[in-house]
């Protein structure tokens, strides 16, 4: 890691070494370098991230791969980073400064941004050393290319270069150092391997005498056994010929055996077809048979299950018999009662319509000699029609009442329900219709009351000699 503020420490001090933290690993891309040249030239190249740790301090070492001693360097420490989020409008801490530029170099090191190494005047300072190039991470669009930061670079100054060129030779010398202790020992064992290979080959050569030996051998033991097989097969072949012969006799009269027995075989299948030609008919009548019984105990299981549920449907028709009966007596008996109830309502209701008809006749008298009073009497008059009126709508009332009786009576007829509902209709009605009837006698009373009075009052003054007559 390069510290700032002194191009020439780093080399000399190696405790820089001991906290550099490598937090992206030496990558291989391709970089623009827009200097004096027309147009943009892209280079390979290959680029270090480091940081410091316990320290806000980041550097990224961007070095020619053709050319490694062509080295650029852009730190950023803490001052630096806050002259950065001034001049860039950076709205992050350090630490998420460091992630958004890893990730920056992850997109680079997958082509979706462009690393550009740009020159700058060398007469412009930023913070405590002068910067000649600007290193920019951009993004490629169609219009206008987009720059995501811009970091200040410079070149590395020699004694920079020499040691990270140094540092590298230490790490080949290592590298090498390791390939040639890992050469050695690998040559140490190719060596044992050599060693025992040839062990191997004199064991083998030894096994190849042996096995060679142990063939002639057992070449001429089988040579041996074979000629006594030989001998043996001989003799082996003289007891079968004369068995054979021995069998051919045998077999010749075990054929003329066969003849005989296949003769007789003829004749018992003959005798067996026949036989079978019977039982199989013997066996269709019998499955017919079969068949038969088994739909006659079919029909038999039918008539009996038929006839069983006769007899529980006899049964429960009997039962619902005798509830309908029973019913029939209860309904009789409700009916009996409700028309004794009808009877007596009725008559209430006749006692109490010729009682209003008595009450009407005199209403109508009282009228007629009301009408030939003067104004007040009118008036009075009209008050009468509209009580007229009243009564005759509480006489609606009553009718109506009495054709609602009527259908409720004719209803208690067809179900026990309705029944119940008619009697507590006639409950009802029983309570309301006194209380209906006492009303209109109570009104009819006071209007009796009221009207005798007046005309009684009418009857003084019509009877009572005037000043004025008296005068005349």
């Amino acid at each position: 890691m390069w510290p700032p503020g002194s191009d020439d420490s780093y080399s000399g001090n190696m405790d820089y070494g001991k906290n550099v933290v490598n937090i992206l690993p030496s990558v291989e891309m391709l970089v623009s370098f827009n200097g004096d040249m027309t147009r943009s030239n892209k280079r390979a190249c290959l680029l270090y991230a480091e940081r410091m740790d316990f320290k806000e301090l980041l550097q990224l070492r961007l070095a020619e791969k053709s050319d490694q001693r062509r080295m650029y360097i852009a730190t950023v420490d803490s001052t630096s980073f806050q002259e950065l989020k001034q001049d860039q409008s950076l709205n992050v801490t350090f630490s998420g400064f460091l992630d958004n530029v890893v990730r920056m170099l992850k997109d680079c090191q997958s082509g979706k941004l462009e690393l550009h190494l740009s020159g700058r005047d060398q007469n412009i300072s930023s913070g405590r050393e002068t910067h000649d190039y600007h290193l920019q991470f951009v993004e490629i669009r169609s219009f206008k290319n987009l720059v995501h930061l811009s970091l200040p670079c410079r070149s590395a100054p020699l004694n920079t270069v020499l040691f990270y060129i140094n540092k590298m030779l230490d790490a080949s010398q290592k590298k090498q150092f390791m390939l040639e202790q890992s050469i050695q020992q690998m040559q140490v064992e190719i060596n044992s391997q050599r060693v025992h290979t040839e062990r191997l080959g004199t064991e083998n050569k030894n096994l190849r005498e042996a096995i060679a030996e142990n063939t002639r051998m057992l070449e001429e033991k089988h040579a041996a056994e074979i000629q006594q097989y030989q001998d043996k097969l001989a003799k082996v072949n003289e007891q079968r010929g004369n068995e054979l012969e021995r069998n051919r006799r045998a077999i010749s009269g075990l054929q003329a055996q066969m003849e005989k027995a296949s003769l007789e075989k003829a004749d018992l299948k003959s005798a067996q077809e026949q036989a079978e030609q019977r039982c199989q008919t013997l066996g269709e009548e019998l499955s017919c048979c079969k068949a038969r019984v088994c739909t006659l105990k079919e029909q038999n299981d039918k008539l009996q299950g038929e006839l069983a549920n006769a007899r529980k449907q006899e049964r429960k028709l009997e039962y619902k018999i005798e509830d309908l009966k029973q019913h029939t007596a209860e309904l009789q008996e409700h009916i009996q009662k409700g028309n004794k109830e009808k009877a007596n309502l009725s008559a209430e209701l006749e006692a109490e319509k010729k009682i209003l008809h008595t009450k009407r006749q005199a209403l109508e008298m009282a009228t007629e000699e009301i009408s030939k009073a003067n104004q007040i009497i009118l008036k009075q008059s009209q008050e009468l029609l509209n009580h007229k009126k009243t009564i005759a709508w509480r006489t609606e009332v009553a009718l109506q009442q009495e054709k609602a009786v009527q259908a409720k009576d004719s209803l208690l007829t067809l179900r026990e329900d309705e029944l119940r509902e008619a009697r507590i209709t006639i409950e009802k009605l029983r309570e309301e219709i006194p209380q209906q009837l006492q009303s209109m006698r109570n009104f009819a009373q006071s209007l009796e009351q009221k009207y005798s009075k007046q005309i009684l009052i009418l009857k003084e003054r019509l009877s009572i000699p005037t000043g004025k007559e008296n005068r005349r």
